[in-house]
């Protein structure tokens, strides 16, 4: 495949996952349910703030006590990857993103 090709996929596969947001928040919060019940889920950064552009990427935040190799390998298998950018933290760094970034709970 060329390169002018390969940018074109790229481009179209992100663009899908912008208009189509809410499923893969939705997909994400599932799976990592699944894995922790108790788990938060936030969106933040550009995305959240509204000042976003298409080679943006994605910023979720989830809030557990589970390993972060977990979380991360369950969702990679389910096909979560670019344009997300997943950060796994536990509780303690909660308010450090509240002062940092706007977050809206997914």
């Amino acid at each position: 495949m060329k390169s002018r090709e390969l940018i074109l996929k790229y481009a179209a596969k992100r663009r899908e996952v912008f208009k189509n947001l809410d499923k893969y928040l939705a997909k994400i919060k599932k799976i990592v349910k699944k894995i922790d019940p108790y788990a938060k889920i936030y969106l933040f950064g550009s995305v959240a703030e509204g000042n976003y552009i298409l080679s943006s990427d994605i910023d979720i935040l989830i809030i557990t006590d589970v390993p972060r190799e977990k979380i991360l390998t369950e969702l990679w298998r389910n096909g979560i990857s670019d344009p997300f950018e997943i950060h796994v933290y536990t509780v303690e760094y909660l308010d450090l993103f509240r002062k940092r970034s706007k977050l809206i709970e997914v």
